[in-house]
């Protein structure tokens, strides 16, 4: 791709962004497409164009061809969808730090996504530990508790696609090193509820954190190994599972509409 058209494609996707924005920003109220083109001081073609794509791909609906266009499913939805993130990261928060005080150790949230894990925050409150998180995504999700509890609440087909894609077999935890066996882990862990186990030098936990029954993100704890002791794992089974459960509760509604 070069470079001419590399900033072309910038250009168009700055406009197609601009009118999402406008249209949501309006909606319920149609917008039309002068209206649009005015606003964003865009060529009437060229807006129509964009709006076309966006109508196609079920971005935006078009109320009639005078009224103009709304908010369509797919936007609302990823809408919805980051609304739901803010909640859940405004709900977690405060409780994932009074674990990690609790604890005296590193505490974190974290979710899976194409592959990736993402650690969505951690809090250290171990001051002879000092943790970095060196990128916001790591490909390591059948190294980590969090990882290999997030694929048990996934169905056999996405649990063995993601290992098949993982690129180092010699790191996994040792109960996913065969295959044939993962699945079958995987079932063992969600029936237990959690995940622990030792790792080098220190011990790993995960909890699941759900909304409304459904599995959302793992909360996760680590403590040096010489911690690792059967009474502390009963403490930290009882305080980081605790605060999982606190949040799921926190996330989830009594009743149900629709």
């Amino acid at each position: 791709m070069n470079f001419n058209r590399e900033i072309s494609m910038i250009k168009v996707l700055d406009k197609t962004f601009g009118i999402l924005e406008e249209i949501i920003k309006a909606t319920p109220h149609p917008m039309g497409p002068m209206a649009l083109a005015e606003a964003l001081e865009l060529n009437r073609a060229t807006c129509s164009r964009i709006l076309k794509m966006l109508l196609d791909s079920g971005y935006i609906i078009q109320v009639s061809r005078q009224a103009g266009y709304v908010a369509g499913p797919r936007i609302l939805t990823l809408n919805n969808m980051a609304m739901f993130q803010s909640k859940l990261m405004k709900k977690a928060l405060p409780v994932i730090d009074r674990a990690a005080e609790a604890v005296q150790d590193s505490v974190l949230i974290s979710q899976v996504y194409a592959g990736e894990r993402y650690v969505l925050y951690l809090k250290n409150c171990n001051p002879e530990r000092t943790i970095h998180l060196g990128a916001p995504s790591f490909n390591d999700i059948y190294e980590t508790a969090t990882g290999v509890l997030e694929m048990a609440y996934r169905t056999p087909a996405e649990q063995l696609a993601h290992y098949d894609a993982f690129p180092r077999k010699n790191t996994v935890l040792p109960e996913f090193r065969i295959r044939e066996k993962v699945t079958s882990e995987l079932e063992k862990i969600k029936k237990k509820g959690m995940y622990c186990s030792p790792k080098g030098d220190q011990g790993i936990f995960a909890f699941p954190v759900f909304s409304n029954r459904r599995f959302i993100a793992s909360l996760g704890c680590s403590i040096p190994f010489s911690k690792y002791t059967p009474e502390h794992i009963v403490e930290i089974k009882r305080i980081v599972g605790g605060a999982a459960e606190e949040i799921s509760a926190s996330l989830t509604t009594i009743d149900s509409i629709g």
